[in-house]
């Protein structure tokens, strides 16, 4: 099986019924960007361009495969704060990173999604663990990538609907063999974790 087939396959494991899930690698070819969606990328370096472009794509596809009807031509820009400007009541997600870039998105009333990837043998960033601490592995391997992915995953469901960024030090964590769990103050979040083409996968769901 492929990477991308792999992690599509864990995805949609991981996702309830309903949820669209879109895979590409970074190595496909982009379809052009709409003029408005290509501002945001005019200083941009190929590699990232290349990124934002196959980004929009996997976000479209997504978008369709959960269910909604979203015009061929409707520009997805970036948000000052960098997220996808989407239509109103569609939540999706996005991520990239090594060899792939991910999209998830929820069906028509559906709740706030976050996803995160990233690879296994990624080098640690000094201080990540210190930086994503405090975190508990109840039968989850000893990687401080994978608190990192659950954790990014669970502020990318959140911030649509709270506009809340996250010191990932105030949020405990426990990650289990297959999902995860933190509280953000006094609320409970969580999701679902798997591994599939070298790379950690973890999804969030969250309502509010």
């Amino acid at each position: 099986m492929s990477g991308v087939a792999a992690l599509d396959a864990l995805a949609r494991r991981l996702l309830p019924s309903g949820y669209g899930c879109a895979v590409l690698p970074l190595t496909a070819e982009p379809a052009p960007l709409r003029p408005e969606e290509a501002e945001a990328v005019t200083r941009a370096v190929p590699k990232r361009r290349r990124e934002f472009a196959l980004g929009r794509m996997a976000l479209r596809a997504a978008i369709r495969a959960a269910g909604h009807d979203l015009p061929a031509d409707l520009p997805i820009v970036a948000r000052p704060d960098r997220q996808p400007d989407l239509p109103q009541g569609i939540r999706a997600s996005l991520s990239h990173s090594g060899d792939y870039c991910i999209a998830i998105a929820a069906p028509p009333g559906g709740a706030s999604v976050g996803i995160d990837l990233e690879p296994c043998a990624r080098s640690l960033p000094e201080g990540l663990a210190e930086a994503v601490m405090p975190f508990r592995l109840n039968g989850s391997p000893f990687a401080p990538l994978l608190p990192f992915c659950a954790k990014e995953a669970m502020f990318k469901a959140q911030y649509p609907l709270t506009g809340r960024m996250l010191d990932f030090r105030e949020v405990p964590a426990v990650i289990g063999p297959t999902r995860f769990r933190a509280c953000m103050g006094d609320r409970l979040i969580g999701g679902r974790w798997g591994q599939a083409a070298e790379c950690w996968l973890a999804i969030s769901l969250w309502r509010g």
